[in-house]
This record gives C-alpha cells, structure tokens and sequence, in this order.
C-alpha cells in the first residue's frame, strides 16, 4: 500500500467517526494487503479459532483478511473505505 493510499485511508476512517490513532492502526494493518484481485471488500464473520464474534475483511469469505476486528461495525467501515480508495483510483486511472 504506498503512502498516499494509506493516508487516504486514514481520512476516510476519521471522516466515519474513528481517532487518528485507531484509523493509523487500521492502517497499519491493511499495508500489506495486495491491490491485485477483483470484487467488493466485505465484512465477514470469522469462522475461525478465534470465535465468530470476530469480523474479517476480505474480498472473498474464505480469502485472505486485511483486517480483523471484534467490532463488526469497524470492520464494514474499512470494507466501505477500501471499496472507496479503489472506485476513485480506477476512476482516476481509467481503469476498473
């Protein structure tokens, strides 16, 4: 994730309520999240060791988690916000 996106993603999480520090820490965790792949970012429910009161990020439900919250709300707002980032980078770019 280079440096304008992640800042990009920080303001995006601030502008949905969130402290700076809790959108860089988000931020921090979403870095190293492929830009390749196609789709929606969603929330889904972790099936997963850590219990189903957790909420993964992914663009597939059995797909790699940028993002893990206990919080599901937390978790729709970095799907909504990456979703975002990437419509107005394929837009900007002319790509999709």
């Amino acid at each position: 994730m280079d440096h304008v996106l992640r800042r990009s993603l920080i303001e995006a999480l601030k502008a949905r309520g969130w402290s700076y520090h809790a959108a860089e820490r988000a931020a921090e965790f979403v870095a190293g999240l492929s830009r390749e792949g196609d789709g929606e970012w969603k929330a889904w429910r972790s099936g997963n060791a850590m219990g189903s009161d957790h909420y993964r990020v992914a663009r597939r439900e059995n797909g790699v988690s940028v993002y893990d919250s206990p919080v599901e709300a937390r978790a729709r707002d970095v799907a909504s916000a990456l979703n975002e980032l990437e419509r107005h980078d394929s837009d900007a770019t002319g790509t999709s």
